[in-house]
């Protein structure tokens, strides 16, 4: 066997060539803890209960695919032997010794399966330091880099060193007793209660706000919403109210720019279209009004990347956010505008929205904040039927209301909340007879009776009933939903 065998964990991929002392490894570990194993599968439960061990952290190639191997059997519910892992492992001399002969070999040293964690806890620490050792070089490397990426290096390497300290950590893999999870409940509500104000970020739209209460850390909230519908401008009213109660947000802009997503606010505040903002048709009065009216914008914390993101790219950046800046809200709009990675290049739109959202809740859940994601609806769920005009088309086409499985990729699968905003005007547009037919006064007239209306429909909810609906009203011209109850619309906004 090859005592000096090239690294296996990702970590170590990029070692310097040239001299260099050897390498951390504990080999007699590793071949103690897989005879354990081999013996006995339930060591594979007992290390499992105490830490993280993957293949990547054994130093030996050969040992790494046992490992592998006896953990893909157990999880698929079959009994792993010397025989089935032979089937598993690449054929080939193990120093003077065949696979078979070397698996009959760690059976026979094997430890008891109550020694089991402190080997898997002996391999991992081996592992850790040659992580350590990738990292000074790789540091070294970017320090001397002349690269324009030097932030994303130095972010990615921090990323890095956080996996092996969090690796490291095996008490965290023993959960919280539920001792100290009611307690931390009790000072929630305690702290609530003091504050006569609910803990969480307050989205600042009542209609939202009285359906799901404030947005809280660990949450993932699902927008959804077919084109036209609103849920990008939902989303950035809820952006607004975040960032006007003085929260940092970290926003994932897939399909706007920074600065189209500040005309879109400053058309809220200062009534001029973005249209208008957008060909110069303004005054020196509008000019004035935008300026003075825009101002408390510029103090709000809020980062908007407009640069495409892969998965682990978004999850870096909005890590090294909120480790800045404390608990912040995670907005992506959309999730479909995530950037593919070599892995995920072949997944279909269903598959990849399943593997989205579901990093998205362990974001949500790593950095005790909520995150806000926009998900686009399926094909042709709100598309009118066009063939056959009558009365009852229109009314059929507006009744149709859209679900939370109507979301692409069952996104709802991972989320606490699902919201979809619904107009009903855009779908009737698409339903307009000719001016010269009978039915085009009676399409005008339930046109009217939708026009400037929409509801937000709670879809699903992990927390509170479901489903609810809350009738606002749509203002066009600034694309916004509008709290009707409100006395103060502009202060709404």
């Amino acid at each position: 066997m090859n005592a000096h065998a090239a690294p296996l964990s990702a970590y170590e991929q990029d070692m310097h060539s040239g001299p260099q002392r050897e390498l951390p490894a504990n080999i007699e570990a590793e071949q103690a803890l897989l005879g354990a194993m081999i013996i006995n599968n339930d060591a594979l439960e007992a290390v499992r209960s105490k830490v993280v061990l993957t293949g990547a952290h054994f130093y030996e190639p050969i040992h790494r695919e046992i490992y592998e191997a006896i953990t893909s059997m157990v999880d698929a519910g079959r009994h792993a032997t010397m025989i089935t892992i032979r089937d598993r492992v690449t054929e080939g001399r193990i120093g003077d010794m065949t696979v078979s002969q070397y698996l009959a070999r760690l059976a026979s040293s094997a430890v008891s399966i109550v020694n089991a964690p402190d080997y898997a806890r002996a391999i991992l620490e081996a592992s850790a330091q040659r992580a350590i050792i990738s990292l000074s070089y790789r540091m070294e490397d970017v320090g001397f880099s002349k690269e324009l990426d030097i932030i994303d290096s130095f972010d990615s390497l921090r990323a890095v060193f956080d996996d092996v300290s969090n690796a490291l950590r095996g008490h965290d893999n023993e959960g919280v007793s539920f001792a100290d999870a009611v307690d931390g409940a009790l000072d929630q509500t305690q702290a609530a209660y003091k504050s006569a104000a609910p803990t969480g970020f307050d989205c600042g739209f009542t209609p939202l706000s009285s359906m799901i209460g404030p947005l809280g850390p660990g949450q993932l909230i699902i927008i959804g919403g077919a084109t036209k519908q609103g849920k990008t401008a939902l989303t950035g009213q809820i952006v607004a109210g975040v960032a006007r109660s003085g929260k940092p947000v970290w926003f994932y802009s897939g399909e706007m720019s920074a600065k189209e997503l500040a005309m879109r606010q400053i058309s809220t505040v200062a009534d001029v279209p973005v249209w208008r903002q957008k060909r110069g048709k303004v005054n020196d009065h509008d000019y004035e009004r935008m300026m003075i009216t825009s101002n408390p914008m510029k103090s709000w914390n809020v980062r908007v990347q407009e640069k495409r993101m892969t998965l682990e790219q978004l999850r870096r950046a909005a890590t090294t956010f909120v480790k800045r800046y404390g608990p912040s809200l995670i907005v992506v709009d959309h999730i479909g505008l995530i950037e593919r990675d070599k892995e995920t290049r072949r997944l279909a739109e269903w598959e990849f929205g399943q593997e989205v959202t579901r990093a998205l809740k362990m974001l949500a859940r790593d950095l005790e904040s909520p995150v806000l994601a926009c998900a686009q609806l399926k094909k042709n769920t709100l598309t009118a039927e066009s063939g056959r005009l009558n009365d009852a088309a229109f009314f059929q086409a507006i009744s149709r209301k859209p679900r939370y499985s109507d979301l692409i990729g069952a996104c709802e699968r991972d989320a606490d909340h699902v919201i979809i905003p619904f107009r009903a005007e855009p779908i009737l547009q698409e339903l307009e007879p000719p001016e010269t037919s009978d039915l085009h006064i009676k399409w005008e007239g339930v046109m009217e009776n939708q026009r400037n209306k929409g509801e937000i429909i709670l879809a699903l909810s992990r927390e509170n009933q479901w489903p609810q609906r809350r009738d606002v009203g749509w203002n066009g011209p600034k694309t916004v939903f509008v709290d009707q109850s409100a006395t103060d619309q502009g202060r709404m906004l």
